[in-house]
């Protein structure tokens, strides 16, 4: 290992687990699983870390796994150089792997490989394979790509193809091998390089399902032309653990037989989580003859051809009386009475192996084979739960999903949940428990997040099948979370709200123009906030908050068009939005916080002016969600006084027909735009009828296209935000400073758009031109009254100018000429006498404290023009005096 990097690892150690140096060895460390500090690794050769708690605890983790980050960027620290072209390579495969060079350079090379999309690149570990084509590993930071490996692309490799043929090493000659007494056939190089390490004749098939018919027939060949015609080595299919490497395994096996060939299968483990290959305990040092008679045997197991084959082999190796196991997905009690074996043995003169046999009692307890994946864990409500895969024979898929603790823990329950799926338990509760003592050890933790979006704790936007992370995208793994290396991520609900299609090489954007020219700067706009909010939780990081949109439009207008395209672009498909007056308050709540990084829609909140008051959304209760934080709480059901607070992690819309009435304070939070009808002509109309049907599918990749490029977007953001900022007071006439800053972040948006898909110019400085309008109309609206005071002091005008004098003036006040006091219920009640609608009462209470046009001094008990009486009124300064200071 080279200084540089000794020097890094030896630092990490020490920060992580402040070792004691004894002799050659660090002691003393905490480990991580069972925390206590027990943890020792080598000082000078740091390859594995362990807890000496082996009964207790057992922690075992190469180091390489446990600090991936120092060992994923080998270029940067071995420069390649006109002398030494593969130092970066040499130094991923003996450091970063163990594997020894000796004898193998020249059969590699040190290559580069950059993603035409994101504009990164990679130094890569090259092979030749049989075949005339090439495979290679990225060594750079490989989780920013979307795979870590890649064969030649088929178009490159001009019909050439690795299909039916090995891999060997150099020195592993095609007469080596037909002279060798077993062939082992691993998946991968690595792993074959590690079995050819511990003494083994290996090669490597490149995939699990490769048939190698081509190498078998160099094989034949070789042994016929060689000293031993008649010998012929046995092949040992070593694939790694899982469910495709039983399946082939066994497969393999049996059409080897059919070939003539005598075979058998080697497996690292028969726990198939255990994700393991030779190359890992080539690193922990677990390829000794000992572990190797281990992992033939688990071989034997997984092609056994019986239960009760299967049961014998498990028995003969491990002593146990009594243990399920499965076979055929079906689950298995087996039961030796080691009584009865030495009786019969004696009575019948049979070898032990053949009494075994005789004596075995083999019954299935389950229709069905489970397998405990792994524990769900959720610490904000303390709940634990377990999520099972359910086999099944024949054609009947393969079921998943989530028991609890009770489920697992009794007979009768697990029956129950079990027959949900399809399968039957007939077992005991003991065969269970003893069952579960097995399946749930060294279980892996994967947290459940109950919202689809952006995950702040994990840096991951968890989109449902689909994950992105630091640019690379993540499928679902087999088990149905996603594994971002030191922590596993999953959607706590089966609902999916977002079904993306995303073809990074057939990505669209000729969608585009259709968009501008049906709707012009604000469908652009409208776009532009759309993808702002796919970095809300990173712009109110920054900035503490992120503003709302709201898109005003009359019916008819194509509002619900355009929102439900700008969904299709997130694989939303056939939606505009939730209505919170349809919603109760708990649904509400869950439609603001089931998403993070992710538009939330509100439709039709205000309704009109018709709507009774207790059928509208009080838009007050969104201020919070502008800073990101909670907008509702709930209990946690925990015996405790604990609350639930989730912040508000995404972005929001407001589209209805009438603009928002509520708090100034709550109208500065809105950038807004209308649409409406001007401009249509048949051009726009062809153009919306094509972004109304363009399908999903080839739209929904927008998403996962502005995401993987997080870096660069964000890059762009905020140095385009300090810019606005500055410009924008004097480009707009408005130096309001939160109007300001939403602006800013709108304007900012649509350049960094422009760095992720391509906008003309010209396009671009109408959205800019359109932003600047879009702030003095803001301006101009939160300076005015809101809606139901101006209709207040309209009426009040009214009432003034058409009913002077008499025995009740509209206004009360003794100081007429300076001052304004007027009876709420009076007012109300001559409203109702000329059949006019008054503002709504309660409104008024809380609006007319910020009026504009007439100044607020106070709502009290003022001595009035009627007979001097005494009347409750709301006091308000002539605007010819609202500047004058005057005492009542």
């Amino acid at each position: 290992m080279s200084n540089a990097l000794a020097q890094e690892l030896d630092r990490a150690l020490q920060r992580e687990f402040a070792f004691r140096r004894e002799g050659e060895w660090y002691r003393k460390g905490k480990c991580p699983e069972c925390h206590k500090k027990e943890l020792y690794v080598h000082a000078e050769k740091p390859f594995v870390l362990k807890c000496g708690r082996l009964n207790r605890c057992g922690y075992e983790k190469s180091v390489k796994s446990y600090f991936p980050e120092i060992f994923d960027d080998w270029s940067k620290r071995f420069k390649a150089t006109e002398a030494d072209p593969n130092a970066a390579a040499d130094a991923f495969l003996q450091h970063g792997r163990k594997l020894d060079l000796t004898g193998m350079r020249g059969c590699y090379s040190q290559e580069y490989y950059k993603d035409p999309e994101r504009n990164i690149g990679t130094a890569t570990v090259r092979f030749p394979l049989p075949g005339g084509t090439w495979w290679e590993r990225l060594i750079d930071q490989p989780g920013r790509f979307e795979m870590k490996a890649r064969f030649q692309p088929k178009r490159a490799a001009g019909g050439k193809s690795y299909k039916g043929y090995c891999w060997a090493p150099p020195a592993l000659t095609i007469d080596k091998q037909a002279a060798a007494e077993r062939i082992l056939i691993a998946e991968g190089i690595f792993n074959a390089w590690a079995l050819t390490m511990a003494g083994h004749a290996a090669v490597s098939a490149m995939t699990v399902n490769n048939w190698p018919e081509h190498w078998l027939q160099e094989l034949r060949l070789a042994i016929a032309n060689g000293p031993t015609p008649n010998h012929r080595p046995e092949l040992v299919f070593a694939f790694d653990v899982g469910a495709a490497g039983v399946k082939w395994s066994r497969d393999f096996v049996k059409r080897a037989e059919e070939e003539g060939w005598s075979a058998t299968a080697c497996q690292a483990s028969l726990v198939e989580g255990d994700a393991k290959d030779w190359n890992d305990l080539l690193e922990l040092g677990r390829l000794t003859p000992a572990d190797f008679d281990e992992y033939f045997w688990n071989g034997r197991v997984t092609i056994a051809t019986s239960a009760l084959e299967k049961a014998c082999l498990i028995h003969e190796r491990k002593h146990w009386n009594g243990f399920s196991f499965s076979f055929d997905n079906r689950m298995w009690w087996a039961s030796f009475n080691q009584a009865r074996i030495a009786e019969v043995r004696l009575k019948e003169g049979l070898t032990e192996k053949a009494a075994i046999r005789a004596c075995a009692e083999v019954d299935e307890i389950a229709n069905c084979a489970f397998r405990t994946l792994y524990r769900e864990r959720d610490d904000v409500i303390d709940d634990t739960a377990y999520y099972l895969r359910v086999d099944f024979r024949g054609k009947t898929p393969t079921a998943k999903g989530r028991f609890s603790a009770a489920q697992l823990t009794a007979a009768p329950e697990f029956k129950k949940r079990l027959f949900a799926f399809g399968g039957m338990f007939t077992g005991t509760t003991g065969q269970l428990d003893r069952l579960m003592q097995i399946q749930t050890r060294d279980l892996k933790t994967v947290e459940p997040i109950d919202f689809t979006g952006y995950s702040k704790a994990h840096g991951a936007w968890i989109l449902g099948d689909i994950a992105v992370r630091a640019g690379r995208v993540y499928d679902l793994n087999a088990e149905d979370y996603f594994d971002f290396g030191k922590v596993a991520v999953k959607l706590r609900s089966p609902e999916r709200l977002l079904d993306i299609d995303y073809d990074r090489d057939n990505f669209r954007t000729d969608w585009l123009p259709k968009l501008w020219t049906a709707y012009g700067a604000k469908g652009l706009i409208a776009l532009t906030f759309w993808q702002i909010t796919l970095f809300a939780e990173q712009i109110r990081e920054a900035h503490k908050s992120l503003a709302f949109l709201q898109i005003i439009g009359e019916p008819g207008s194509g509002k619900s068009t355009l929102l439900e395209f700008l969904w299709r672009l997130y694989g939303r498909d056939s939606y505009e939005g939730f209505d919170p007056t349809k919603a109760t308050s708990a649904a509400i709540a869950r439609n603001l916080g089931k998403v993070g990084n992710l538009p939330v829609v509100l439709i039709e909140g205000d309704r009109d002016e018709s709507t009774p008051h207790s059928k509208r959304f009080e838009w007050d209760e969104l201020k919070t969600a502008y800073n990101g934080r909670a907008v509702r709480s709930r209990g946690v059901r925990s015996g405790g006084m604990e609350t639930y607070d989730p912040p508000f992690r995404g972005g929001v819309v407001i589209a209805q027909n009438f603009a928002v009435k509520a708090s100034a304070a709550l109208l500065e939070r809105l950038m807004s735009l209308t649409i409406n009808k001007e401009g249509w002509s048949p051009e726009t109309k062809v153009a919306a009828e094509a972004i109304e049907s363009w399908p999903t599918d080839t739209l929904s990749g927008f998403i996962v296209h502005v995401i993987r490029q997080e870096e660069a977007w964000l890059a762009a953001f905020f140095a385009a935000f300090k810019k606005h900022e500055k410009a924008l007071p004097a480009a707009s006439g408005v130096g309001h400073q939160r109007l300001v800053k939403n602006h800013a972040q709108l304007a900012a948006g649509l350049d960094a758009l422009a760095t992720v898909i391509s906008i003309p110019d010209d396009v671009r400085e109408r959205g800019h031109e359109f932003i600047r309008g879009m702030i003095r109309e803001r301006h101009q609206a939160i300076s005015a009254d809101h809606p139901h005071v101006a209709k207040f002091w309209e009426l009040f005008d009214w009432f003034e100018a058409n009913e002077p004098g008499g025995s009740t003036p509209i206004n009360l006040h003794t100081k007429a000429d300076k001052l304004i006091a007027v009876s709420l219920p009076m007012f109300e009640e001559r409203c109702r006498h000329r059949g006019i609608q008054a503002p709504p009462m309660d409104d008024l209470k809380q609006l007319l404290r910020s009026s504009k046009s007439r100044r607020f001094i106070a709502a009290k008990n003022v001595k009035t023009r009627l007979e001097s009486k005494v009347i409750h009124c709301w006091v308000f300064a002539q605007p010819e005096a609202r500047d004058e200071v005057m005492e009542d």
